[in-house]
């Protein structure tokens, strides 16, 4: 193949996207190290004239900056499939949270190529973004915005494990917002939240923090300090299972319906046991994390489903039951004698959530 070709194609492989630049030494170096034999003066002429050709741009300063001009499209050799294309648009479409905004802003042009291809390619493939939707477990509420100055900040300090200033608003407080330093060590993504999980100033016990209630954010050149031994999966069964015992709870429900057939198909665990008691129920035996989820979708069961072991939990729920019809029995009274009810109510269901989630 063309030496000449070979090398020019290598060249713009290694011209980053703006704002990023090369200089000409840099590149004369990679080439080298690539073994090609090449003067500085050769690479200087070809990037004149790829320049001419393709949308490069270059700065006055010495020695000489290249990069792809802002907004120049992903050129591909070969070109994107079909396939391709939809792996772009899923990642686009899904994970617009969980990538950091400089991340995204570099996978503009194969996002906006994917596009191309989809619109252009009329296949079983392309549609298949039209076919395919994530919907999740809990209620599907309005994300709360995140500034995605605060958002590129935070993600920046993560990706070079550098300690954030951050200004915080705890709703679990209601206090004013706080100032301090934190130690970012991972992103969770839970009921379309974003969480930064973080260690705050010199203390070890890793928290979590909600992105969208940081109202200030600015990076510290100071590295992050790690608490020793410290897991991510390991804190988010903790934290975000909001775990309430370290022990598996031996739990049996009595259930019916169309609940029955569900547990069967997708069981709470693989050593979840099932018995008919009569034609309308079934006992369900399982050794279970005890977590505020299990508890929630316990309650989302209704009539359905019966806690009858273990006593305390069977017990802790008919209290549940007990206050909450005293509630719809006293706004009734209340709506009946033309009285407006009170606001003010305590909230049983997440009475037990740690004061770690902020």
């Amino acid at each position: 193949m063309n030496d000449t070709l070979m090398r020019q194609w290598a060249m713009m492989r290694l011209i980053p996207r703006y704002p990023r630049r090369i200089d000409t030494p840099t590149i004369h170096s990679h080439l080298i190290g690539q073994g090609m034999a090449v003067s500085l003066r050769t690479v200087q002429r070809d990037l004149n004239s790829l320049a001419t050709s393709f949308p490069l741009d270059f700065d006055e300063s010495k020695p000489q900056g290249w990069c792809w001009q802002e907004g120049a499209s992903q050129l591909e050799i070969p070109s994107m499939d079909a396939h391709a294309a939809l792996t772009f648009n899923l990642v686009e479409q899904y994970m617009q949270n969980m990538l950091p905004r400089s991340t995204l802003n570099q996978m503009a042009p194969w996002f906006n190529a994917a596009e191309g291809v989809a619109n252009s390619q009329v296949s079983s493939v392309s549609k298949w973004r039209d076919k395919l939707r994530v919907i999740p477990h809990t209620l599907n509420k309005v994300p709360a915005p995140i500034d995605p100055v605060i958002q590129a900040t935070i993600y920046s300090g993560l990706l070079n494990e550098m300690q954030i200033q951050v200004t915080y608003r705890a709703i679990s407080s209601g206090a004013e917002p706080k100032t301090y330093p934190v130690h970012p060590l991972g992103l969770v993504v839970m009921e379309q939240v974003v969480y930064l999980v973080c260690t705050v100033k010199e203390y070890q016990d890793a928290r979590f923090l909600a992105l969208h209630r940081i109202d200030k954010a600015d990076l510290i050149q100071v590295p992050v300090v790690r608490p020793t031994a410290f897991d991510i999966d390991e804190f988010i069964l903790s934290e975000f299972g909001i775990r309430l015992g370290n022990e598996l709870l031996s739990l049996v429900l009595r259930v019916r319906g169309l609940l029955t057939k569900y547990l069967a198909e997708t069981p709470l665990s693989t050593c979840q046991l099932m018995t008919p008691i009569n034609d309308e129920w079934t006992r369900v035996e399982v050794s279970i994390q005890d977590t505020v989820q299990l508890r929630n979708w316990i309650r989302s069961l209704g009539p359905d489903a019966i806690i009858e072991q273990p006593k305390f939990l069977q017990e802790e729920f008919q209290r549940e039951y007990e206050i909450l019809l005293s509630q719809y029995n006293n706004l009734n009274v209340l709506i009946n004698v033309g009285e407006r009810p009170s606001n003010s109510s305590s909230n049983i269901l997440f009475s037990s959530i740690p004061s770690k989630r902020q």
